[in-house]
């Protein structure tokens, strides 16, 4: 199977083994290189491919170390690595007027940058993939691979009883949820579609179920066999390679009746910064050393989203907000859509999950913002933001007034 295919075949939410597939494959293809501005020039190709709207490329200074790193010809650059560069410079050129300038201007634009990488040089980290910069870093910045990540979860979720719930994985950052299906408290509905007796998964996406694999992990025998909902603990672990966040360990809780999804600002956080980067090509094991003290971080933070004091902590905030009653749920939903920035389409479909299938309450209304979650398969995060803005609903009782 060419690179093509298997590019194709994952699709941002997908099961582990497509995953690591994935991964596997990206190891193959990508170069991460710490190059002195000097030995670098931006160039115009206006065959480049549409998709970036630029025709910006980057190349090396000929009979300089960054031969190694980027063909003659040139190495496009995503969107997001020109408009880091631009802010590494000095002074900084601001995105906008980068763009603006890539669009109508290229060979303007490759100038000012030129100059500038020439008058006021950096070191920075430029990282590559399948054939593209996909980010344009510090020099002191860490680089902890998605592929190690992975493999470290997947050790200590084993040590804990927890399975892989869902992994996905978008052009910035990917994330892998744990659960513990053994692990589970029952939490009375409290009213709306979803009280008294249901199926696991009633209200839920059975696309978005189908994709993530979930009908293999044995939640619905769980759920099915003792009534009500059934409210598991789960860990979200996220990384981005290209400079979109931190390394973190967020808490979270996965309900039975749709499989929503909250995860909750409770997170262990390790930012990729560590010392000066020397310059040139950095293999593997280099990296590997450099992000083990990241990977002991976020085994204990694992360790400690399965604590059974942890769970029965949230379970009591989950309570509480049961029995917060809305009497005006298109104001609470008004509220909710102005304290967290979502937008008027996604407002209504908000409203009508809230009033159809929840409670009015406020923990009725986290759930009907996690579930729009399920329905983003072609924004991955988009879907981990409405999971984020469930849980702020449950620890901060302020958002719906």
């Amino acid at each position: 199977m060419n690179n093509s295919q298997q590019t194709k075949e994952w699709a941002g939410v997908g099961k582990l083994d497509q995953l690591v597939n994935e991964l596997e494959r990206q190891k193959e293809s990508r170069i991460d290189a710490c190059i002195d501005t000097r030995q670098l020039l931006v160039g115009s190709n206006v065959n480049n491919t549409p998709r970036y709207n630029h025709g910006l490329v980057l190349q090396p200074v000929p009979q300089t170390q960054s031969s190694e790193f980027l063909p003659l010809e040139g190495t496009p650059f995503q969107t997001k690595a020109l408009k880091q560069l631009g802010s590494r410079l000095t002074p900084n050129v601001p995105s906008k007027f980068l763009m603006e300038l890539a669009e109508q201007h290229p060979h303007v634009g490759c100038d000012l940058l030129n100059q500038l990488m020439s008058a006021a040089p950096k070191r920075m980290l430029f990282r590559q993939l399948d054939g593209r910069v996909r980010a344009v870093l510090s020099d002191s910045y860490r680089c902890l691979d998605n592929y190690d990540l992975v493999f470290t979860a997947l050790g200590v979720a084993q040590s804990v009883g927890a399975n892989v719930l869902q992994c996905t994985m978008s052009d910035d950052k990917m994330r892998i949820k744990l659960i513990a299906p053994s692990m589970w408290e029952t939490l009375n509905a409290g009213g709306g579609h979803a009280n008294g007796m249901f199926k696991a998964g009633d209200l839920g996406n059975p696309e978005w179920r189908e994709a993530n694999g979930i009908g293999e992990l044995g939640l619905e025998d769980t759920i099915n066999d003792k009534g009500g909902n059934i409210v598991f603990p789960t860990c979200t672990i996220s990384n981005s390679e290209t400079g979109s966040g931190s390394t973190q360990v967020e808490y979270g809780t996965c309900d039975g009746g749709c499989f929503n999804m909250l995860t909750f600002d409770k997170k262990v956080r390790s930012v990729h910064l560590g010392s000066k980067l020397e310059l040139g090509i950095f293999s593997e094991e280099t990296v590997a050393a450099d992000s083990k003290a990241i990977m002991c971080k976020m085994t204990d933070a694992i360790k400690a989203c399965f604590d059974p004091a942890v769970f029965k902590k949230h379970i009591m905030l989950r309570e509480g907000a049961q029995q917060d009653i809305i009497e005006a749920p298109t104001m609470a939903v008004d509220n909710v859509v102005k304290a967290l920035d979502i937008n008027e389409t996604d407002r209504d479909r908000l409203l009508t999950y809230f009033v159809k299938d929840y409670a009015m309450t406020r923990d009725g209304l986290s759930q009907a913002v996690s579930r729009m979650a399920q329905d983003e398969f072609d924004n991955v995060d988009k879907s981990a933001d409405f999971e984020s803005m469930a849980g702020k609903l449950i620890e901060q009782p302020a958002l719906i007034r």
